[in-house]
């Protein structure tokens, strides 16, 4: 596939999840791909996302040499700017979801020009008003807590 900009990009947020996601990709994918969302309108950019994995380290005696271990995986968060519309279905959904403040996590749908799709776990941590000034643009500022692996789907 060729490369491509991130015009076109689109992010949905669907409906609060009732428990944890499945143990599996496969069944996490099956079940996040099943569900109905609502598109965030007027979306700007989104910020950086995915797993980092800390580094642990340990240090031998013996061997006087440091040893890298895999430890905890974090997707982050991620920052999205979107123009304010007050009456965007999908801006309201986050404004929902930041308001909520339940143990669960609302699942993420992220579709790019080419088709291919990213389905995560989140939960809405911020919900600013910015770019408050004589010629710019109103935007909210909202940022998503990623709570499970980005599941990236191909496009077929």
């Amino acid at each position: 596939m060729p490369i491509n900009t991130g015009a076109g990009t689109r992010l949905y947020i669907g409906p609060r999840l009732t428990g944890p996601l499945p143990p599996t990709p496969a069944a996490a994918i099956t079940l996040l791909s099943g569900l109905t969302y609502v598109e965030v309108g007027e979306l700007e950019s989104i910020g950086d996302y995915g797993d980092t994995i800390n580094d642990v380290t340990f240090a031998g005696l013996a061997a006087g040499r440091a040893q890298h271990l895999k430890g905890l995986a974090d997707a982050g968060s991620s920052e999205l700017s979107i123009g304010f519309d007050a009456g965007d279905a999908g801006q309201l959904a986050l404004v929902e979801a930041f308001l909520d403040r339940s143990r669960y996590d609302y699942p993420i749908k992220v579709v790019y020009v080419d088709g291919e799709t990213d389905y995560f776990a989140a939960k809405v941590m911020s919900n600013k008003k910015t770019g408050i000034s004589v010629e710019g643009v109103l935007k909210r500022t909202v940022t998503l807590g990623i709570n499970s692996e980005i599941y990236e789907v191909v496009a077929p």
